[in-house]
């Protein structure tokens, strides 16, 4: 290796290590009063790509050597500042983040080595913001990120993945994985509702969708006659999140299998642009800022509501597959309208199965999720009269009864 390309790879180390030194001593204040800065961290970056130097020239010995001395001289600064009362290990860590990055520097793995000191920098500087979101989590939301990790992690791998029963119309891998998945849209919503918290209704509302649209319309629906004097902000929370929907069933469609998410693109993406602009109308009415919508979400994620999807979903595949397989594909729309009344979920992604498989053309399985979306629309728009006060029900109904009409008229032209 030549001499330029030497001095190369060491001037990037140095200014990897300087670029986490700056957000130390910036953060901290002047060097001399805190053990590690700019000089300090790119000194350390140096070190990385001296070790990986010393490998390559002596050998596994060589680098060794170099990285046990660097970590021993780390060990001593951290004793030295929790003599002080600083216990903290953020800095330290921090070290060895940029010695590794000018070993890889040296081992010609420049842009790793760039992503890494970036990133370690993002990190610490968000120190302040990574505190505020942490506090906004409670113990239940921990459990809850757990059991999602449970769902995932430790029971899907166990499940086997091979059709069984009657017809072979059940495969418990694949009813698992539909919960994983319809739990993780869940979690996702629920998080980022937790992360910017309820700063309005409508922003809350089209978050909630994420979750439960039918959960959003319940609750907003009793709080309109709780507190009239937020109807219109109150309608357009129930209307984002039931426009929402439909994007959550090209998604899920889509993931499963293209074919069946094709013909329902234009009628779901308009039904959406359709919802989601009354909502925006709304919203705009309302004029309203308040800071809490006082909408209590719950964490959407429990064993108890993913065994209850499971078994919605598994006896929804299985009534499915039964009914193409002694009736005809078009009673499977049937299915997905009772489906609707409850959810729409389970029936899109059992009837995008079925498609992706070759059991039903995609124009069935999208007939199914139409029919379910119809349905499942006019529940909303019944449940705001039903529940809501007389004058969010009538605007909620006025926007989802066309759009069930809306979604009718597609399955028809399907």
């Amino acid at each position: 290796m030549d001499t330029a390309d030497l001095i190369l790879r060491f001037g990037l180390a140095l200014v990897l290590g300087a670029l986490i030194g700056l957000e130390r001593q910036v953060g901290h204040g002047d060097e001399s009063h805190h053990a590690a800065g700019l000089r300090t961290f790119a000194l350390f970056a140096v070190w990385g790509a001296g070790a990986g130097y010393l490998g390559s020239e002596y050998g596994a010995g060589g680098f060794t050597a170099a990285a046990a001395a660097f970590g021993g001289l780390v060990v001593l600064e951290y004793w030295m500042v929790g003599r002080r009362g600083d216990t903290g290990t953020t800095t330290e860590a921090a070290a060895f983040a940029a010695f590794i990055a000018g070993v890889l520097v040296w081992n010609g793995e420049e842009v790793t080595a760039l992503a890494l000191a970036v990133g370690v920098a993002a990190l610490l500087q968000s120190k302040a913001w990574v505190h505020g979101m942490v506090s906004r989590f409670s113990d239940e939301d921990l459990r809850a990120l757990i059991r999602f990790g449970v769902l995932t992690a430790v029971i899907l791998p166990l499940v086997p993945n091979e059709s069984m029963g009657p017809f072979e119309a059940i495969n418990p891998f694949q009813i698992w994985l539909m919960v994983v998945f319809v739990a993780g849209i869940g979690l996702a919503g629920y998080i980022a509702l937790r992360l910017l918290g309820p700063k309005g209704l409508a922003p809350t509302g089209l978050l909630g969708g994420l979750v439960s649209s039918t959960a959003v319309t319940l609750g907003f629906s009793r709080m309109s006659k709780r507190t009239p004097e937020v109807t219109d902000a109150l309608c357009a929370g129930v209307l984002a999140a039931s426009g929402l929907m439909y994007v959550r069933v090209l998604i899920e469609t889509a993931v499963v299998d293209g074919d069946i998410t094709l013909p329902l693109i234009i009628p779901l993406a308009g039904l959406f642009l359709f919802v989601e602009g009354a909502a925006a109308w709304w919203w705009w009415r309302s004029r309203q800022r308040q800071a809490d919508s006082g909408l209590k979400v719950r964490n959407p994620v429990t064993i108890a509501s993913a065994l209850q999807f499971g078994l919605v979903y598994g006896v929804v595949a299985f009534a499915a597959t039964v009914i193409v397989d002694r009736v005809s594909e078009s009673s499977l729309s049937i299915v997905g309208a009772l489906s609707g009344v409850n959810d729409v979920d389970a029936i899109t992604l059992a009837a995008s199965n079925l498609v992706r498989d070759g059991q039903v053309a995609a124009s069935s399985g999208a007939k199914a999720v139409l029919a379910a979306v119809a349905v499942n629309t006019l529940v909303k728009a019944g449940l705001a009269v039903a529940v809501g006060s007389r004058q969010l029900g009538l605007r909620v109904a006025a926007v989802l009864i066309p759009a069930a009409i809306g979604a009718g008229v597609a399955w028809a032209l399907v």
